[in-house]
């Protein structure tokens, strides 16, 4: 039977790399985006947006926002708008898998080199490396309450990436990733051949 992968922000640079190396396994693929009319962080449209699906294999969070300000010019709106995308969609997301999944369910959380502990962190950046930052503890919290469900959760954090936001981060632009190469690492992590891992925070250095 032909699995099932939700991918978060599967419009972007980095998402529709990462449906299309999922769709390239075999998986039928679902992108859960404000263009495809499914916000991930609202709660009624991904609990509508489950509630339609035929089975749930694969959840992958990978939407996010970056609002780069220096710290001290930030606003709290754009503080909010960004942990809401890449922190409160994988709250709101990974809940509903846990509640449709069955054993053998794999999560994969798009996080940061940016979030990694200890790696190094860039100007007007705070919020992004917040939510990316949660993403890290989300993956080993989750991992301990999948267990015994039979779901597998892990995350990758990658550095830079050949995408529109890096151009807006300040980050280097070299070395980066190609999209396509993160987004085989992810559908490694998506797929039944990273079992048994669950816990782990795949760190990329380009």
């Amino acid at each position: 039977m032909t699995e099932l992968a939700v991918v978060t922000g599967g419009s972007g640079g980095l998402g529709a790399a990462i449906c299309r190396a999922l769709k390239d396994r075999g998986y039928e693929v679902r992108d859960w985006s404000r263009s495809t009319g499914v916000d991930a962080a609202d709660e009624q449209q991904v609990a509508h947006a489950a509630r339609s699906l035929p089975r749930w294999d694969v959840l992958v969070n990978n939407a996010a926002v970056l609002i780069p300000r220096p710290f001290a010019e930030m606003s709290a709106a754009d503080w909010d708008s960004t942990l809401r995308a890449g922190l409160r969609s994988a709250f709101v997301c990974s809940r509903a898998a846990f509640r449709a999944m069955r054993e053998g369910g794999r999560i994969v959380m798009v996080s940061s080199l940016s979030g990694f502990p200890g790696a190094e962190k860039f100007p007007g950046m705070a919020a992004y490396v917040a939510a990316k930052s949660g993403l890290h503890g989300l993956t080993e919290a989750l991992a301990v309450e999948g267990r015994p469900l039979g779901i597998r959760v892990n995350a990758v954090s990658p550095g830079s990436i050949r995408t529109r936001m890096l151009e807006l981060s300040g980050a280097p632009k070299e070395p980066a990733f190609e999209p396509a190469q993160v987004a085989q690492v992810v559908a490694w992590l998506a797929s039944a051949d990273s079992a048994p891992l669950s816990g782990a925070d795949l760190r990329l250095d380009p």
